[in-house]
């Protein structure tokens, strides 16, 4: 049995596609995940469960679809790998100071640097970013919400991407290093 990290993409923003977080819990038990937590309403879960990542997303994605009414992204990332990523924030010494200006953009596939870095020239913004594997670290130190690459990010790294402040992304690690 393994942690995993859930991250729901399009659930609870803008007052649309509610979903209460004992609601999503409450799916993630009846899956058979054990020691289930979530994290604020924007769709944070953390859990055990046997089986791969895939398998694991296949069926919560067909179960969500099933018992709220409409599809949500899913990125699921296993709880070894979530570490890994925490742990090598290049934007740590920003994070230390001010977790809300540092973000985390995870991947469905590899970012373009390209894309990006032209986004970035583009807009002339002060944001800093780097990219891993699947994963995209970013320092906005003037807001994320007033960020025009912010705005234009998931568009320029060219695959679907889902975005965590980095107090979230902390919160999240407390919550595996509980179940580990």
């Amino acid at each position: 049995m393994g942690g995993f990290v859930a991250l729901y993409r399009g659930i609870n923003v803008g007052g649309k596609h509610s979903v209460k977080m004992e609601a999503l819990c409450a799916l993630h038990e009846g899956l058979g995940h054990r020691d289930v937590q979530s994290y604020i309403q924007s769709g944070n879960v953390v859990f055990l469960s046997s089986g791969t990542a895939a398998a694991i997303a296949k069926k919560l994605t067909a179960a969500f679809a099933s018992e709220f009414g409409f599809t949500a992204k899913i990125v699921l990332i296993e709880a070894k790998r979530w570490t890994e990523i925490v742990k090598s924030n290049p934007h740590a010494v920003f994070a230390a100071t001010n977790p809300k200006l540092v973000h985390l953009g995870l991947c469905e596939g590899e970012p373009s640097a390209a894309g990006l870095q032209e986004l970035l020239t583009k807009t002339g913004g002060t944001e800093t970013f780097t990219i891993g594997k699947g994963i995209v670290y970013l320092y906005a130190p003037d807001g994320f919400g007033t960020s025009k690459f912010a705005a234009g990010m998931e568009k320029a790294a060219g695959v679907p991407m889902t975005v965590r402040n980095w107090r979230t992304v902390e919160a999240l690690q407390a919550l595996v290093e509980l179940i580990a």
